[in-house]
């Protein structure tokens, strides 16, 4: 049994995108995750460290006001921050889990639509990227009080803002690393936490079948 990153695959993750809820790039999701990825300080991780390096901003205008940290049960991440000020509650995380607090969206163009009125095709994006092997993240935001405090009951009625698109490459040489493995009788299972549809994509890309 083989972990993905960093065996598999170069173990460094890297942002390809940032998308609205219409799939086109927008520096305001950027944006908003980068404020969540400064600010956390529950642990660091290679998706915080991506994003945060994929393109710096000037924070001079954000300031933290609390945390909600990443956990696996919730799959997300929380942060409380003035934002240019404003009080906002900026969430990211596993898109399903993001999507399951969301009962708006934010348009492109600053409008606010229903979620069920974006949400198949917001989920077959989903998909189409991660059958291409892509992690997804959803963003989310909300305004709140600047003199609250947050709990994970504060992840609520939440306005989806958009996706982050991230990918571990394979590492070079690694399927013929494989190949040789099945010629002495060796079998490779796949372990991850990815979604089963980027997962399969990984080992389709590795020689890996089943």
């Amino acid at each position: 049994c083989s972990a993905k990153p960093g065996t598999l695959t170069e173990g460094k993750v890297r942002l390809r995108s940032s998308l609205d809820i219409d799939g086109q790039e927008s520096r305001k999701v950027l944006f908003y995750a980068y404020v969540n990825a400064s600010f956390e300080t529950g642990f660091e991780n290679p998706i915080d460290e991506a994003i945060r390096s994929h393109q710096p901003f000037d924070l001079a205008g954000c300031r933290k006001l609390d945390e909600i940290p990443y956990d696996f049960i919730r799959k997300r991440l929380s942060i409380l921050a003035s934002v240019e000020g404003r009080s906002l509650i900026i969430t990211k995380g596993a898109f399903a889990n993001v999507l399951g607090v969301c009962t708006k969206a934010e348009t492109p163009g600053g409008e606010v639509a229903d979620i069920e009125a974006v949400r198949d095709e917001l989920e077959k994006r989903f998909e189409t990227l991660s059958r291409e092997g892509y992690r997804v993240l959803g963003v989310a935001f909300r305004e709140a009080a600047p003199d609250t405090r947050i709990t994970r009951d504060s992840e609520t009625e939440m306005t989806l803002l958009g996706l982050l698109v991230l990918f571990d490459p394979v590492k070079l040489g690694i399927v013929e690393t494989l190949a040789q493995l099945r010629n002495i009788g060796v079998s490779l299972k796949l372990v991850t936490g990815d979604n089963r549809l980027a997962a399969a994509h990984v080992g389709q890309a590795v020689g890996l079948s089943g």
